[in-house]
């Protein structure tokens, strides 16, 4: 093992978040994800030493761990691309694993989720049964997703590591109350598109200013804890 991957295993192992319970925030995130992108699946996963496991998931179970080579999220936190895209795994099958094959998974998308030290503890992932492209717009706001993953892990990790249980509680619970929220707008957004695949420009912009809404809550919380 490289000296890199033991600061970014040690990385990952400050956050406390392996094999940790369900929340609702990090399951809203995905649920939100999934419905933006008009795709089946959408995972928040952290690549470990041995294996690949999903914190919250839609279309597959949530809880799960894939070993290493079983998932194509470990692929994607060392890519060189900001974002790994493959359109259609079955025009280059060679590209997937045996697991995606087995579940008939053409398309992927995956993010890393980056600390603020830059390790890249895990992804934000889309997955799907049909070839499609991801835009560079839609990159740009899967990319802002898992940007809101990471500033919740590292409000998670600050109140609890201070034994402020309670408080993660209250601000993880805000942060949940206004996603909900935006969540409503968005859909009312997204129907006006008529779910058009890939999702117009002109929808991702306001979407991105709602996430932007929950990201102030959460570093609001933060910041009056300290």
């Amino acid at each position: 093992m490289t000296t890199d991957e033991r600061a970014r295993l040690a990385e990952l192992a400050s956050y406390d978040i392996l094999y940790s319970a369900q929340e609702k925030l990090f399951d809203n995130l995905v649920e939100l994800a999934a419905y933006i992108f008009s795709v089946p699946v959408a995972r928040i996963a952290f690549v470990h030493e041995r294996e690949v496991w999903h914190k919250a998931s839609v279309g597959m179970p949530a809880q799960e761990a894939l070993t290493l080579e079983q998932t194509l999220c470990t692929r994607a936190i060392v890519a060189d691309e900001p974002v790994l895209v493959y359109a259609d795994l079955a025009v280059e099958p060679a590209q997937g694993t045996a697991t995606a094959q087995e579940r008939h998974i053409r398309f992927y998308a995956g993010v890393p989720v980056r600390t603020p030290r830059g390790f890249k503890i895990g992804t934000v992932c889309l997955a799907g049964y049909e070839p499609r492209e991801l835009t560079a717009p839609e990159q740009d706001l899967l990319t802002q997703l898992a940007d809101l993953v990471m500033l919740s892990l590292e409000a998670r990790r600050q109140l609890l590591t201070r034994h402020q249980t309670e408080a993660w509680q209250q601000l993880r619970e805000e942060a949940e109350d206004t996603l909900h929220n935006q969540m409503a707008v968005v859909r009312y957004l997204k129907a006006r598109s008529e779910g058009l695949v890939p999702v117009p420009a002109e929808l991702l912009n306001p979407i991105a200013k709602r996430l932007e809404e929950v990201a102030l809550v959460l570093k609001g919380g933060m910041l009056s804890a300290r």
